[in-house]
């Protein structure tokens, strides 16, 4: 997201990199950054995580894998 943030204030400082056809530049730079402070919003909530999930436990058996040879 501080990439996407740096490109914008390069995008917008340069008048080549703003104007005819390359005006979506600043505005893809502004998408990013808006997605990605969506994003990371919904994680820190923990909704993006698998905190709640309930999942079986692994069997940690010495001859129970793909390395035990059998």
């Amino acid at each position: 997201m501080a990439l996407w943030s740096v490109a914008l204030v390069v995008s917008l400082l340069v008048p080549a990199l703003h104007q005819g056809d390359r005006t979506w530049w600043p505005w893809t730079c502004v998408a990013a950054v808006l997605g990605g402070g969506v994003a990371l919003l919904y994680v820190r909530r923990g909704r993006g995580n698998a905190s709640g999930a309930h999942l079986p436990a692994r069997s940690r058996r010495p001859g129970n894998g793909p390395t035990s040879g059998t």
